[in-house]
């Protein structure tokens, strides 16, 4: 029998959401969405004054390899 899993959408702006959809549906299936993520992790360096190309496509990449790591050996070693 396949279970129907029911799609949620959140939004990481509201934090009374980000709180309570694990509480309501489980973090069984939880997941994040990469792309907003990439881009939350990315506006960080601009903060701390990391301005140089190289520098940011550097972090871009790390965070790509840990982001898409299909095995726990891929992602220890990213």
């Amino acid at each position: 029998m396949l279970r129907r899993v029911k799609p949620v959408g959140m939004f990481d702006r509201n934090e009374r959401v980000l709180y309570a959809v694990p509480i309501v549906f489980g973090v069984a299936n939880h997941c994040y969405c990469v792309r907003h993520l990439r881009y939350n992790f990315l506006g960080r360096p601009a903060k701390l004054g990391i301005r140089r190309d190289a520098s940011k496509d550097l972090l871009k990449e790390m965070f790509n390899r840990v982001a898409y790591a299909a095995t726990t050996t891929e992602y220890e070693l990213a």
